[in-house]
């Protein structure tokens, strides 16, 4: 370095040691190397890690010009100055350039305690200024090999190949490794908090959508709504995307226990101080029957999550009144075989880094067990009877059960409200939407969707309402005159003028699947008498509410 004729000297012998002059980073000829600024601000943090190298270089070649042999240098203390910018914290980091210098041309006598500050201002804009102190070995002394360092408690360090004893000015080796595994333990916390919030919001959505969202083919929040077919889609990527993730952190995981400086009983107390939200990582996960255990948990919560996305798969394919009227059973499967991918992808990519990462920490193997998958099995179907309860009532009872005689109000063109709260929508018909247009004989727009929901009220407003009623609200209903008596059987249902037949001959109302056998005549009838929308131009229901969801 250059003083230039200033009053101090860059290097100050004293005895056995030295002290060297805050030094700048300097080019060959010894000029003030740039890039100059605030770091953080104009000169980012790379930049100011190869300015604090340069500035080990330019010290080291005061020391020579000082007429001191490196051979004999042994570094005491560092004190390191960054110009920072304000908000820049990030001070250790560019100070380990000057270090890692020293322990990469001097070895162990390049150790030495440091001190890394931020300053407003160093002089000429420099982003680094470095000063320090070196202790001067005699020759002899010098000549031979370092002797071997010891522990601050006195002892020396034990013969660990899986421990270096080499120190990097006051930082161990084991930072890196061990800041990885801190790291990835705190990320998976962060994954299982939000598969936790995943779980709930599925069940949410599945509630939602059996409720009513299927039938009106979106589910409304506040002004917006979405689409009830791309709920399960978003389902199956959320869980496909944190599979990854959490996969990801399990190998990030398994390659910092794979380093040669981290050694087993440390990792233990690493993962002991700050296990992750579940502690999948402790031996009690090892007990086949620790029902309780992080890896137990975990597993319960991935099951409830596709439980409940099972859930809203059937919500969102299989329609109110759909059952017999559009064959929804493809894209159920679809969907189906697309959850299976997802959950084979999960075990595979995580039970097995589970498995070797507790092998490596615990010296024992890892068993999922048929404990654990049974109870996984018995907590899917909970999360699928919790978003569809009604299809235990399915399973478990007739197929067509009878509900009333009861008062009803219409919801919409196809669907009842019967007294209690009992939600029928008429089964083998495609009625027009509330908010649909038709045109008229003349071609001009009217409510052709509301007047359906106000013809079926008008249907139902006086009367009473028989109904037979299959999975998961679909029925065929008869409306009966005080004192009538209902139909006994299904079959009888079908053959008088219930409640599909009378909106189809008003046409408001058009027969779709196993409904077109019944109710074929009474449409052409319909069409012939252009009644209701056939006395002008209309869209279909069915595109009419998928552009509607699309819009």
């Amino acid at each position: 370095m250059r003083l230039g004729g200033l009053p101090f000297e860059a290097v100050r012998i004293a005895g056995d040691r030295a002290v060297i002059a805050g030094h700048l980073p300097l080019d060959a000829d010894g000029a003030i190397a740039g890039p100059l600024g605030k770091v953080g601000a104009e000169v980012s943090p790379e930049e100011a890690y190869d300015a604090a190298r340069g500035v080990a270089l330019a010290m080291m070649a005061s020391l020579e010009a000082a007429g001191i042999d490196l051979d004999r240098v042994e570094w005491r203390k560092v004190f390191g100055m960054v110009n920072a910018a304000p908000g820049f914290n990030a001070l250790p980091g560019v100070i380990n350039g000057f270090s890692d210098v020293l322990l990469e041309v001097f070895g162990d006598r390049g150790r030495h305690s440091r001190s890394a500050i931020g300053v407003a201002e160093l002089p000429f804009g420099a982003p680094v200024e470095v000063e320090a102190e070196v202790a001067l070995l005699p020759a002899v002394a010098a000549a031979d090999p370092p002797p071997q360092r010891a522990s601050t408690s006195g002892a020396r360090l034990p013969a660990d190949p899986g421990l270096r004893a080499v120190d990097y000015g006051g930082i161990s080796p084991l930072t890196l490794p061990a800041e990885a595994l801190l790291r990835a333990i705190k990320a998976l916390s962060h994954l299982f908090w939000i598969t936790i919030a995943g779980t709930v919001l599925a069940i949410f959505l599945s509630a939602l959508a059996n409720l009513g969202g299927s039938a009106d083919g979106a589910l409304a929040f506040g002004e917006y709504s979405i689409p009830v077919s791309v709920l399960p889609i978003g389902c199956l990527a959320f869980a496909m995307f944190m599979l990854w993730l959490t996969a990801a952190r399990f190998r990030m995981l398994e390659a910092a226990l794979g380093d040669d400086d981290l050694t087993a009983s440390l990792a233990r107390d690493i993962f002991r101080l700050d296990p992750p939200v579940l502690d999948v990582f402790d031996a009690g996960n090892l007990r086949p029957f620790a029902l309780l255990s992080g890896c137990s948990v975990l597993l319960w919560i991935w099951s409830l999550f596709f439980g409940s996305s099972v859930g809203l798969i059937f919500s969102a394919t299989i329609d109110r009144g759909a059952l017999t009227s559009t064959d929804e059973g493809p894209i159920f499967g679809v969907y189906a075989v697309a959850t299976l991918v997802v959950m084979a992808y999960g075990a595979t990519k995580i039970v097995r880094p589970l498995r070797r990462i507790l092998g490596r920490l615990h010296g024992e193997g890892f068993t999922v067990g048929p404990i654990r998958l049974v109870m996984a099995m018995v907590v899917l179907v909970a999360g699928v009877l919790v978003t569809n309860p009604d299809l235990f009532t399915a399973f478990t009872t007739e197929e067509w059960r009878t509900v009333g005689p009861s008062r009803a109000n219409a919801v919409d063109g196809e669907t009842l409200v019967l007294e209690g709260g009992q939600i029928v929508s008429l089964g083998g018909i495609a009625a027009l939407r509330p908010g649909q247009t038709c045109g008229d004989a003349e071609g001009r727009r009217y409510p052709c969707g509301d007047q359906a929901t106000a013809y079926l009220q008008s249907l139902v407003q006086d009367r009473w309402v028989h109904c037979f009623v299959s999975y998961p609200d679909l029925g065929v209903c008869m409306p009966l005159q005080e004192g009538e008596p209902p139909p006994a059987q299904l079959q009888d249902a079908l053959q008088l003028e219930n409640l599909q037949a009378q909106m189809v001959v008003a046409g408001f109302a058009f027969p779709e699947g196993d409904g077109v056998d019944f109710m074929a005549e009474l449409r052409d009838e319909a069409q012939r008498a252009r009644a209701g929308a056939w006395q002008g131009s209309f869209e279909p229901v069915g595109p009419w509410a998928e552009r509607l969801g699309r819009d």
